[in-house]
């Protein structure tokens, strides 16, 4: 008599065949997409047709090793890599240098090495205690050196110069997932408010300096993360909504006090008073977007170079252009696909710490795609974020990378231990 297949195992062959499938469809519009790019020039984009190959390559080759090495959830490692493809494709379809995209695949060959190290790392740090005071005072350091080492750039004072008008670092990109660490390290044991006071003491310390820095888009992401994760680890209303409330004070009294805060407001509400200076990058992010229309107005084809940082703050707009507004509604619903996964990871972690960690990674996630959409689109004041995985920039890039394998190695060990009670179960059973 054939012994009955589990549920389980049922469970896991169809998981195998979607995830099989789902990585199919990701190589042929990687492929598809740099090919078209490469036979649009005469001669032919040799760059171009490289990425053509490499790109299909590099997501087959991260998959498979990442899933046999560890038992990621593979679904995050494509829609993760699918995510930096299409920055990639977009970069070499409208960046001006061929440069661009060349570097922007450097970086992400980076953020993939990135990506292992953060699933080996959370995997193997047993005790996290010890490392939060050390990592409070790296972070702050790291957070002040572009005061010693940086300079202004774009309006803000947040990006360390390593090398002269070539090579820069952004520490706040770092410290996201460094900040997550260590708020997830000290709230996961429930403490009550008052020992919760140094963390939180941390996490306002380094407000402060992003506000001094006029990294405003970094300093909502640091306040919004660290708010609704105190929530989530102590369900206190009370001093959740209080933390909400000193936060609009403190952004009262930031817009009273600093004018470049009132010039952004001011340019948010009404960018078509001077369209030609101020207003300009809204102005033309909404043309952008506009032309677009439902299926855009193709690869090559838009005019995306109009607008004003259209390879960073506003490839969103580029994007729409591009591809239409139904893409860029596809796009954003792989950002919410890897938001559900990533709860799923959450919920199932054995440990507050973990639990904590996997649904501080998606939140930042969360909130940093809602700031740069809806500043690209008016519904909200720019801030200067990126889009994640998307936009232009080694340190964005790799930072994220990085908190994907913080979330792959999170959810490796929750593979690991249902597999460990699905054992014991068998054996239980066997036993009566």
């Amino acid at each position: 008599m054939t012994k009955p297949v589990s549920t389980d195992v049922m469970r896991k062959a169809l998981m195998r065949s979607n995830t099989r499938l789902l990585l199919s469809a990701v190589m042929l519009f990687q492929f598809t997409a740099m090919l078209l790019i490469s036979c649009q020039q005469d001669p032919l984009d040799l760059q171009a047709l490289i990425f053509a190959g490499a790109l299909p390559a590099a997501t087959w080759l991260t998959t498979m090793v990442m899933g046999r090495v560890w038992p990621v959830d593979r679904a995050i490692v494509i829609l993760a890599m699918l995510l930096c493809s299409v920055g990639i494709i977009t970069l070499s379809d409208i960046a001006k240098s061929p440069s661009t995209p060349l570097t922007q695949g450097i970086y992400a060959g980076a953020g993939i090495l990135a990506m292992f190290i953060g699933c080996a790392f959370i995997r193997s740090v047993r005790k996290w205690d010890k490392w939060v005071l050390p990592g409070m005072i790296l972070c702050l350091c790291a957070l002040l050196s572009p005061w010693v080492l940086g300079s202004w750039k774009d309006g803000a004072r947040n990006w360390i110069v390593l090398v002269e008008d070539k090579v820069t670092l952004q520490p706040s990109e770092f410290i996201k997932p460094a900040l997550i660490l260590i708020l997830a390290a000290g709230l996961a044991k429930k403490p009550r408010f008052l020992k919760c006071l140094p963390i939180l003491a941390f996490a306002a310390a380094c407000c402060g300096i992003l506000l001094s820095q006029h990294d405003l888009g970094a300093l909502l992401l640091y306040f919004l993360t660290t708010v609704l994760m105190y929530f989530v680890a102590t369900s206190n209303w009370l001093i959740t909504l209080s933390g909400l409330g000193l936060g609009g004070v403190a952004a009262v009294i930031a817009y009273k006090a600093f004018p470049y805060v009132q010039k952004r407001i001011a340019i948010w509400q009404n960018p078509w008073s001077d369209p030609l200076d101020s207003g300009h990058q809204i102005v033309q992010a909404l043309i952008a977007i506009g032309s677009g229309g439902l299926f855009g107005m193709g690869l090559g084809l838009g005019t995306p170079r109009n607008i004003p940082l259209y390879h960073s703050d506003f490839i969103f707009a580029a994007i729409a252009e591009e591809f239409g507004l139904v893409f860029s509604i596809c796009l954003l619903a792989i950002y919410v696909l890897i938001i559900m996964r990533g709860l799923v990871v959450a919920m199932n972690a054995r440990t507050s710490f973990h639990s904590l960690t996997a649904f501080g990674i998606v939140v930042m996630l969360g909130l940093q795609t809602m700031l740069i959409v809806g500043g690209n689109t008016k519904l909200i004041p720019l801030t200067g974020v990126t889009l994640p995985m998307i936009s232009s920039g080694g340190s964005s890039l790799v930072s994220t990378f990085l908190s994907f394998g913080i979330l792959l190695g999170i959810s490796s060990m929750n593979a690991e231990d249902e597999a460990r009670d699905i054992e014991k179960l068998s054996i239980r059973e066997e036993v009566f």
